[in-house]
């Protein structure tokens, strides 16, 4: 009885480690893991503040490992949509990039190129994104992510209100918000131990948190938060307060037949 041979994969794209003298065995598989997993959010256009993971339809899957360098062979499961997003990030890494424009596009690419340049820094090496065999797609470099973010990021000191929901953490000094208005909890950083262990006398309460802020130009998301120090809102009794807003004036619609009439003229 035959057995019939199980078809290889066609794989999608490959990502590369581009150094003199490099090869996959000299590669942490850390390093592996995060550059793989910053493209696949590139592929998949993931939103970072909008959407925790990749939706598995949009996945991608290691195939192949190869010398000539390191190159990993990737299959990605919406192949047209993983080539059409890795082409728009090639472009987004233009050095004549129109940033106004295109600061959507770069605000969910901000956080995977991030990673991409980590890892280049700590590998002393170029990763890029290239047709299988082919021509490369984009490549992410060490300062990559300083020349973007420099025009994409503002700075700046503010207050969050929101509710704690995490402090802590085994590699620093962390906080988990959450944020009226926003999806996700804000990730923060905490500036001392002794402000953690305040912080966490109060989960899940509401603060106001004080501190530098980190935003995305025009969308203003906060893309990173580090907290400095913080304090309780105190709530006032809410009957009482509409009281002293109807004596500040807003009594005056009650002498008005049809208040909406009047607005509409």
């Amino acid at each position: 009885m035959s057995v019939k041979k199980q078809q290889e994969p066609t794989p999608t794209f490959e990502v590369r480690f581009v150094a003199p003298n490099i090869s996959p065995e000299k590669i942490p598989l850390r390093a592996v893991s995060d550059a793989l997993s910053a493209v696949q959010d590139l592929a998949a256009g993931r939103d970072p503040f909008e959407t925790p993971h990749v939706p598995p339809e949009k996945g991608t899957s290691l195939v192949d490992v190869r010398r000539g360098s390191a190159v990993y062979r990737v299959l990605s499961h919406a192949p047209q949509e993983a080539l059409s997003n890795l082409r728009r990030v090639g472009a987004l890494l233009a050095p004549t990039i129109n940033y106004d424009v295109e600061s959507e596009g770069l605000v969910a690419a901000l956080s995977p190129i991030e990673s991409l340049s980590l890892v280049a820094r700590s590998m002393g090496c170029q990763v890029e994104v290239a047709l299988v065999g082919g021509t490369s797609i984009f490549s992410v470099g060490s300062g990559d992510f300083k020349r973007i973010s420099s025009n994409l990021l503002l700075r700046g000191d503010t207050t969050v209100v929101g509710t704690i929901e995490r402090v802590g953490g085994a590699t620093g000094m962390r906080c988990l918000m959450r944020v009226p208005g926003r999806r996700r909890l804000l990730y923060c950083v905490v500036k001392t131990r002794q402000l953690v262990r305040r912080l966490g006398q109060h989960l899940y309460e509401q603060i106001a948190a004080t501190g530098n802020a980190v935003w995305i130009h025009r969308s203003w998301r906060i893309y990173r938060f580090t907290i400095r120090d913080f304090t309780q809102p105190k709530l006032g009794d809410p009957k009482k307060a509409i009281e002293e807003l109807r004596s500040a004036g807003l009594s005056a619609w009650d002498q008005i037949a049809s208040p909406e009439s009047l607005i509409r003229e």
